[in-house]
């Protein structure tokens, strides 16, 4: 009897992202749905605010999940963590095979990378908050905001992607020696999602919005 050959393709690994706050998860889900990459899932943590417990959770979900690849996403300010206790977590963090990606000190760092650098150390959160208010007025940073009037938040800042990586990676090397620790360290995390996902694959619509 004759047995169909099997396409010689290895499937595509699987990546799970959990988001410790909300805003994390849901600004990750938007990414998933309008990149459509169909072998990454996002969740949020529920609600658990210690970066150790936070770590073990993302462990659990990897195992239970199956999945090939796990990333832990935090902000600082959130958490209520400093440089010193995520540097002692890292390492047990990667014990449990998770993948940290912080920013310090909240996600709205990232989203400010999509429109301009910094020239020196940036802690405050309003400000940073401010300055994005500045390019896109409606903007909030809450979990509500991404649920109701950003809810194509992504697609809005998606083609500066590129521009928040460069300036993500100038900060870094600006402020790294001062923090003892990368601010933000997202650059690995798109990278990551690239290697495991491909591409993103945007409609001409969704490409041209916010340019």
């Amino acid at each position: 009897m004759k047995t169909r050959k099997r396409k010689n393709q290895a499937p595509r690994k699987t990546m799970l992202i959990v988001g410790a706050n909300e805003k994390e998860a849901l600004f990750f889900s938007q990414v998933r749905k309008d990149a459509r990459y169909s072998n990454l899932s996002v969740e949020w943590a529920g609600g658990e605010s210690n970066l150790e417990k936070l770590i073990s959770i993302a462990s659990r979900k990897r195992s239970s999940g199956k999945f090939n690849e796990v990333w832990l996403v935090f902000s600082f300010v959130d958490l209520g963590v400093d440089v010193e206790t995520v540097k002692e977590l890292i390492p047990i963090a990667t014990k449990k095979k998770v993948n940290l990606c912080w920013s310090n000190p909240g996600i709205n760092l990232w989203y400010l990378f999509h429109f301009r650098g910094a020239n020196g150390l940036i802690t405050d959160s309003d400000s940073i908050d401010n300055a994005i208010k500045k390019e896109i007025p409606d903007y909030k940073n809450t979990a509500k905001y991404l649920r109701t009037e950003g809810l194509d938040f992504y697609q809005r800042i998606c083609v500066k992607d590129n521009d928040a990586n460069r300036n993500a990676r100038a900060y870094n090397e600006a402020v790294e020696n001062v923090l003892g620790l990368p601010a933000i360290n997202y650059i690995e995390l798109h990278l990551a999602i690239i290697e495991n996902c491909g591409a993103a694959n945007f409609t001409q619509n969704q490409r041209t919005i916010g340019m």
